[in-house]
């Protein structure tokens, strides 16, 4: 997966960037540069730095995320995934450098429907353990060397991931709830 094919993908659902980016803002681009050379992070309108890494190259670039001194994001606060259906998956993490006020947007693709891949962070970051286990529930995204990678939400035996856009339920349909027929039930069960 090349890093244009990242842009790209920034470009089509990313948040708008914004005009000027704050002295604050400026520093932590001008510092993911030096840090990672390769990856181009950009400002978004939300105030949040992005950065688009590929697959390949994530593990390294979240030990550096974490370590480098100018960086030092030491905490994980979010992992999810979004399913663009014929371009794949995309896990979406959301860091932050808590002393120093600092928050990134890392965006890496899983390109494969069938088995999308990335590569776990929980030896970097622990708080990823229940955010990966949750996005391999509902999405399917595996995240390789996870140490515990079984679902967290659905039963054991559930068949798919619900929250895919490709998923179909094969359970049988239920009758709609909805405040009358909700209210007309409760009044029969209280006649019995």
């Amino acid at each position: 997966m090349s890093e244009e094919r990242n842009t790209e993908h920034m470009e089509e659902q990313g948040a708008p960037k914004a005009a000027a980016p704050s002295p604050a803002q400026q520093q932590l681009v001008d510092d993911l540069r030096a840090a990672l050379p390769g990856l181009e992070p950009a400002v978004r309108s939300d105030g949040w730095v992005e950065l688009n890494v590929p697959r390949e190259r994530w593990l390294d670039v979240a030990q550096t995320l974490r370590d480098d001194p100018r960086l030092g994001f030491d905490y994980l606060s979010m992992v999810s995934a979004v399913d663009y259906m014929e371009k794949g998956f995309q896990v979406v993490y959301h860091l932050l450098a808590l002393l120093a006020n600092k928050k990134l947007v890392v965006k890496v693709d899983a390109p494969e429907r069938d088995n999308p891949v990335v590569p776990s962070v929980v030896s970097i970051w622990p708080t990823a353990n229940f955010h990966e286990r949750e996005a391999w529930d509902l999405m399917g995204v595996r995240f390789e060397g996870h140490p515990n990678l079984k679902r967290i939400l659905m039963r054991e035996d559930w068949v798919g991931h619900p929250l895919r856009k490709d998923y179909v339920d094969e359970r049988p349909p239920r009758e709609r709830v909805t405040r009358e027929t909700y209210y007309e039930d409760l009044r029969r069960s209280r006649e019995r």
